[in-house]
């Protein structure tokens, strides 16, 4: 078997010259390099990963872990890997199936070498319970968390949900259907906070409790949501989802039973991805890609002791022809 003696004796240079070029960790000239990459391939030198993550001390692998793969973890997925890559780091995925075992084997990966921090994209177990693994490698997650454990850049939702609705009461809609996340969720709290305070300050609009929905999963809620709607005898004149994709499945389900958007009911959604420029949907832009560069940058600083300034998140209307 081939060792770095054996590349080094054949390069003609020191073990510790090699060992930079295999860990790419240290000055090696061009033409050094050269020579011990070509005495690495005519010996069939292969480096032992182990012995060079104990070395440098990393992975230089994070995990990002997930309930599974959908729109929002291909968009954030993606942005959060450029990111790395720039740094020169692995990011891989581990889908949980939402099974709490899952997730806490995945963050067990940094107490065993095998990762140096990770992303936590969707979670099973309480805050409380993923708190410790902080003592073996960094974490971050775009969910709100109040913590100084675990990092998070989250989005103001109280501000965004607020400037979403004075928007939709100066162009003169009345009566809103609200579509909201999971009850026990911090930002689906702050949107009802959001959305009792402008109701306080608007008594002239109806605030329609029938109209207010929790617990909305992804799939299949704008549907519903449009079929609704197509059968109440008093309709809300304005749908607003938490997500765009949601948004998106209510105007296409809207649209086959034969409405016209906006004409017959406004529509707004939340994110700004891909799709609401397609269907011309009203949104906010939360700037996924900032908060996903701001996880990584929190993670690469902690693992390499530098400072962190973190990019400051704003959301921006962007005002298309879903609404009038």
């Amino acid at each position: 078997m081939t060792t770095i003696i054996d590349v080094a004796k054949k390069a003609g240079v020191s073990k510790s010259t090699v060992s930079r070029v295999v860990s790419k960790n240290g000055y090696v000239s061009d033409a050094t390099r050269q020579k011990i990459e070509q005495a690495m391939d005519d010996l069939g030198y292969i480096p032992n990963m182990l012995a060079r993550n104990l070395q440098s001390g990393l992975t230089k692998t994070i995990a990002f872990i997930s309930h599974d793969f959908n729109q929002y973890t291909s968009i954030f997925l993606n942005a959060f890997t450029k990111t790395a890559l720039k740094h020169d780091f692995y990011v891989n995925l581990y889908v949980t199936g939402g099974d709490k075992e899952k997730e806490l084997d995945a963050l067990n990966l940094m107490k065993y070498k095998q990762v140096d921090a990770v992303f936590i994209f969707t979670r099973s177990n309480s805050w409380d319970d993923i708190k410790p693994y902080r003592k073996y490698g960094p974490i971050s997650t775009w969910h709100r968390i109040d913590s100084p454990d675990i990092y998070s850049s989250y989005v103001n939702q109280y501000d965004s949900y607020l400037m979403s609705l004075e928007f939709l009461a100066n162009r003169g809609y009345r009566t809103i259907g609200h579509i909201l996340g999971f009850d026990n969720n911090k930002n689906t709290l702050a949107r009802i906070n959001a959305l009792d305070y402008f109701y306080e300050q608007h008594p002239e609009l109806e605030k329609k409790e029938e109209w207010i929905f929790l617990n909305s999963k992804h799939r299949q809620t704008g549907r519903n949501i449009a079929r609704k709607w197509h059968k109440a005898p008093n309709k809300p004149d304005c749908l607003v989802f938490y997500t765009d994709f949601i948004a998106a499945e209510c105007i296409s389900e809207l649209q086959l039973l034969g409405y016209s958007i906006p004409e017959n009911v406004g529509i707004m959604g939340f994110d700004n991805n891909a799709i609401s420029e397609i269907i011309h949907l009203t949104t906010v832009d939360c700037h996924l890609e900032t908060q996903a560069f701001n996880c990584f940058n929190y993670l690469y600083s902690e693992l390499k002791k530098t400072e962190f300034t973190p990019i400051e998140i704003t959301q921006d209307l962007v005002i298309r022809s879903s609404t009038k």
